[in-house]
C-alpha cells in the first residue's frame, strides 16, 4: 500500500509530534479529511482503520484487498481504501492514504484508536522516535542534521516498508523486523532461536501451555510456548547480554517497542538507512528485564478465564478456570477487552499478587508471580 506526500518538494518539515504511550502503544493524532482521531504507530504493520471511522473519513473503495496474519498467525484478506486529506503533523500532509478496512476491535476502542499507522506512511520522510521525551520527529526530505548515513545500518524492508536489519545473536546473524507494535524486547521466532541455541548461545529456561494472545482475527489455539535466554545481542554496536524472550511460530523475528526504553531509534525510509542511538554505550544486562506472570488471563466465552499456565503452576490451576478478581480488583463486570486485564496487571507492584478463581460454584484464592 502507498501514500503521497503533496507540496512539500522545497518545503522542509521538521515536525515534533507529542505521543500518548498506553498500554505499550504510542498513539498520534491524525487529521484525515478534517476528521481528527487517533492511530497506533505500527512499523511492523499495515495502515488499517476501523470501518465505521473510514466511512467518517470518506474512504472511498479501491477494489483491491490484501491478505495479513495477525499476532496468532491468522489470516483473513480486507477490503483497501483510500482517504485523502491526511495530516500526520502540522506541516506533514499525505494527499492520498491507503488503508485496510477492519471490523470494529474493542481493544482499539478501549485504546481510544481507529487503528495503526504501518510504515509505508511514512515512507517519504525520516522518523525518529525519542521515548525519553515521549516524542516523534518528522523530517522530509532532509534527514536530521548531524546524521551520517554511515552512522545507520542497511534496512532490508523494500516494499513492506517494514524496518528489517540485520542483528548479532552472539556470532549468529538473522534479519530482525523492529516492530512498535510489538510488546516487549524481544520475540524469537523456533527456527532463529534453534541455530542460536545449537551454537551454545542460547537455552531453555521455562514452558507454558497455553495462548499467545487476541489478535484481529481472536485468539489462537492453545500451544506450548517456551521462554529462552539468549546469551548476547548486539544492535548497532550496542550489546545486550543475557536477553530473555518467549518463543513464537511465526515468521518473523521481532525486536519490540521496549527498545526505544535503551537508546532513540532513527528510521530513513527514504534511504533505507536505521540507526540506534543507546542512552548507555556499555554492556545492558537483561536478565530478569522480561519477568511475566506465570499465569495468562484473556476474555474468552464472554467471561475471563485463564489462558496461559507455566510449569510453576500446572499444579494449581488449569488452562479455563474462571477468573473473578485480580489482586482486589473485580473485574467480573468488566468488558472483554485485553487491554482492560493488561492495564489491571500492569498496575501491580511487586512480583507477587493474588488471583481469584471460580470453580464448581466455589471461590479459590491462588497466589501468582513474575517469573
Amino acid at each position: 500500500m502507498s501514500s503521497s506526500v503533496q507540496g512539500q518538494s522545497v518545503k522542509r518539515v521538521c515536525d515534533t509530534i507529542h505521543y500518548e504511550f498506553i498500554q505499550n502503544k504510542i498513539i498520534i493524532p491524525v487529521t484525515v479529511n478534517g476528521v481528527t482521531v487517533k492511530y497506533i504507530v505500527d512499523t511492523g504493520g499495515q495502515t488499517g482503520t476501523d470501518w465505521e471511522n473510514a466511512q467518517k473519513m470518506g474512504a472511498v473503495g479501491t477494489g483491491a484487498s490484501t491478505s495479513i496474519s495477525d499476532l496468532n498467525d491468522k489470516r483473513q484478506r480486507y477490503q483497501i481504501a483510500e482517504v485523502r486529506d491526511v495530516w500526520l503533523s502540522p506541516n506533514y500532509q499525505l494527499n492520498k492514504m491507503k488503508t485496510m478496512v477492519l471490523p470494529v476491535i474493542e481493544s482499539f476502542r478501549s485504546l481510544g484508536v481507529v487503528g495503526i499507522l504501518g510504515g509505508e506512511v511514512f515512507a517519504q520522510s525520516v522518523v525518529t522516535f525519542d521515548a525519553r521525551e515521549k516524542i516523534m520527529v518528522i523530517n522530509y526530505p532532509y534527514r536530521p542534521d548531524r546524521l551520517k548515513v554511515t552512522d545507520g545500518m542497511e534496512m532490508f524492508g523494500n516494499d513492506s516498508h517494514h524496518p528489517v536489519v540485520n542483528m548479532d545473536f552472539g556470532g549468529v546473524e538473522k534479519k530482525v523486523v523492529f516492530d512498535t507494535g510489538a510488546d516487549g524486547f524481544l520475540l524469537m521466532n523456533s527456527s532463529s532461536f534453534e541455530d542460536i541455541e545449537t551454537s551454545g548461545k542460547g537455552k531453555k529456561v521455562a514452558r507454558a501451555f497455553g495462548i499467545n494472545g487476541i489478535g484481529l482475527e481472536g485468539v489462537s489455539h492453545p500451544v506450548e510456548i517456551d521462554k529462552v535466554n539468549v546469551e548476547e545481542m548486539i544492535i548497532a554496536g550496542k550489546k545486550f547480554s543475557n536477553v530473555e524472550s518467549l518463543i513464537s511460530d511465526r515468521g518473523a523475528l521481532i525486536v519490540g517497542i521496549d527498545l526505544l526504553k535503551y537508546g532513540k531509534v532513527v528510521i530513513d525510509y527514504m534511504r533505507n538507512r536505521f540507526y540506534f542511538f543507546p542512552f548507555d554505550v556499555g554492556v545492558t544486562d537483561m536478565r530478569g528485564m522480561s519477568k511475566i506472570w506465570n499465569v495468562g488471563i484473556l476474555p474468552i466465552n464472554e467471561r475471563f478465564e485463564i489462558t496461559t499456565v507455566w510449569d510453576s503452576m500446572k499444579d494449581v490451576v488449569s488452562f479455563g478456570d474462571q477468573v473473578i478478581d485480580i489482586n482486589g480488583t473485580d473485574i467480573t463486570g468488566f468488558p472483554m477487552s485485553q487491554p482492560e486485564i493488561d492495564r489491571v496487571m500492569n498496575a501491580i507492584e511487586g512480583d507477587v499478587a493474588y488471583i481469584v478463581i471460580l470453580k464448581d460454584g466455589k471461590k479459590k484464592k491462588v497466589e501468582i508471580r513474575r517469573e
